[in-house]
């Protein structure tokens, strides 16, 4: 059996600091990127479910959320949305 492997343990903030946590890498050496300089990207991803499975006739209902992420040009790339909502307030 080939035994499982993992990502190290994520860690969690407030979006307001996602700058200085995306500022090093994680070995800790700084990356020079300024968050706010990254271009701005943007995805929209849907939640599907089955409506009425054990009906006849099943339909699929999908909602649809926007997710916001920053293209920095040393190939980091961050998932920005919680951080650009509480930016523009």
């Amino acid at each position: 059996m080939i035994p499982m492997q993992f990502g190290p343990a994520a860690t969690t903030f407030p979006s307001s600091a996602l700058p200085q946590h995306v500022a090093r890498d994680v070995r800790g050496k700084p990356r020079g990127v300024r968050l706010e300089d990254c271009p701005l990207s943007e995805m929209t991803q849907y939640r599907c479910d089955i409506v009425g499975r054990e009906t006849s006739s099943p339909s699929v209902r999908c909602e649809w959320f926007l997710r916001l992420f920053r293209r920095c040009a040393d190939g980091l790339t961050v998932e920005t949305t919680d951080w650009e909502w509480s930016r523009s307030k």
